[in-house]
């Protein structure tokens, strides 16, 4: 089959140095929804406890760090909050057994599940039935975090990170709700109440901090710091922790995109430079009723988008014993060494499957694209360098170039020159030409014939 691929005169040249194409990251992609799970919640106790002792543990090394490093770099008072999304979780805290840290993470998290706040949380949330979303889950974590900020503060006391005399009771908000209450409520409007209660509590963590920037001359500067950074700890901490359990579900991967049409006048607008690109035609081949294209050592399946209202929606504790770089034991065992019966769930089939499928769906907005692509999978971490992911394919598979309605001449020369260089007869080739059908007013494409030979 043809696929069209739809490119700036810049990219079209550099794909075309070295007949290469760049895998990207679904955060380089323009749909800010790309790739996006619906995650869920649902667990029995020591699920929910496992990933508490988790969360403890991993806004004390937060804390440690920060307490660490600034004290020797003053720049990293300023990066704290840049730096903190790419170390707010501990996917595995076994990784410091060889270290004290090993005996501190223990010590947290078997104290941090007797605190009242947690073992109300295990009690409503860990009877395996009520299903729980990212916002609300971002609400559980913050009826926790004012236990767990003290809890690690007075641990860092002990370390000698923090003065004994310092007071972090100085911003304290208090959750005025019952589980109880939210027991015997429809899940929409246990949502909205939860979500009533965020909001409140997001713009009092807001108001704090404007407070300590407007009032900050009654402290010192180093407490004056230290209360910014634990106030916005404890403020943002739940939500990236959030967003970060998410990202570790499944391992990245990188697509390749093309479209079944190289007629679409938006297209055009958006991805080829307003009309003044190109568009390249690809050739796959067809393997068993599926489409392939060759690359440098393996032969990927092009695959057609999904365009849909729905996204796929999946546990969060199913998936942890598919993932190879934590140790899922601790992660799914509560107080006293229980263990969560998800150990023994076997869903291998359908985590792969959404793995793979979550790079194919898109919202139904998209579908004017008629989007195939190239799947990559890194399941085992080879590509997170950009440089990694170009990957050559076979020059054969490159049959023609579109050029568009505002393609320059000296840009159509730029291309057949690369190309020439890349090794493509170009008496071979196929050069075409969009052109805009007064009569039909859509735009169509024709062949052309170049009498140029490249000297």
């Amino acid at each position: 089959m043809k696929l069209y691929r739809y490119r700036t005169i810049d990219s079209a040249l550099r794909e075309l140095d070295n007949g290469s194409f760049y895998f990207a990251a679904p955060t380089e992609l323009n749909d800010p929804i790309e790739g996006y799970l619906k995650i869920f919640w649902q667990g029995d106790a020591p699920a929910w406890e496992g990933l508490l002792k988790n969360f403890v543990c991993s806004f004390f090394y937060s804390l440690q760090t920060y307490l660490l490093v600034s004290g020797k770099f003053y720049a990293a008072q300023k990066n704290f909050l840049s730096d903190l999304h790419n170390k707010i979780l501990l996917p595995d805290i076994h990784q410091f057994d060889n270290s004290p840290l090993s005996r501190t993470f223990a010590e947290l998290g078997e104290t941090f599940l007797t605190a009242n706040s947690v073992q109300k949380v295990v009690e409503f949330y860990g009877n395996d039935e009520i299903k729980c979303y990212g916002r609300e889950m971002e609400f559980i974590l913050r009826t926790v975090t004012d236990d767990a900020c003290r809890l690690c503060v007075q641990k860092c006391k002990d370390l000698s990170l923090i003065r004994y005399d310092f007071d972090e009771n100085f911003f304290d908000v208090e959750y005025e709700i019952s589980f109880a209450e939210l027991k015997g409520i429809s899940d929409s409007e246990r949502k909205r109440r939860i979500d009533e209660i965020e909001n409140l509590n997001c713009d009092l963590m807001e108001s704090g901090l404007l407070a300590l920037k407007l009032n900050h001359r009654s402290s010192t500067a180093a407490e004056y710091t230290l209360k910014q950074r634990l106030l916005w700890l404890r403020f943002i901490f739940p939500r990236m922790y959030v967003e970060q359990l998410r990202e570790i579900m499944y391992p990245n991967g990188y697509v390749v995109c093309f479209s079944d049409t190289p007629t679409n006048s938006a297209m055009w607008g958006n991805y080829a430079d307003n009309h003044c690109g190109i568009c390249f035609v690809y050739e796959t081949e067809t393997l068993d009723g599926r489409e392939f294209i060759h690359l440098a050592a393996k032969s990927l399946e092009v695959k057609p988008i999904k365009y849909s209202v729905q996204f796929i929606t999946r546990n969060f504790f199913d998936t942890l014993r598919h993932l190879k770089f934590i140790r899922v034991e601790d992660w799914l065992t509560g107080k006293g060494g229980v263990k969560s019966y998800k150990l023994d769930d076997t869903t291998a089939g359908e985590y792969d499957e959404d793995y793979h499928e979550k790079f194919y769906n898109k919202l139904i907005d998209w579908n004017h694209e008629h989007e195939y692509r190239i799947f990559l999978s890194d399941r085992f971490y080879r590509y997170g360098d950009k440089f990694a992911r170009k990957l050559r394919y076979s020059i054969n598979a490159l049959t023609g170039i579109i050029f568009g309605l505002r393609t320059t001449l000296d840009d159509k020369l730029k291309l057949i020159q690369k190309l020439d260089r890349l090794g493509k007869s170009v008496a071979n080739f196929h050069f075409l030409q969009a052109e805009f059908d007064d009569e039909t007013q859509v735009i169509s494409v024709r062949e052309k014939t170049l009498l140029t030979k490249i000297t």
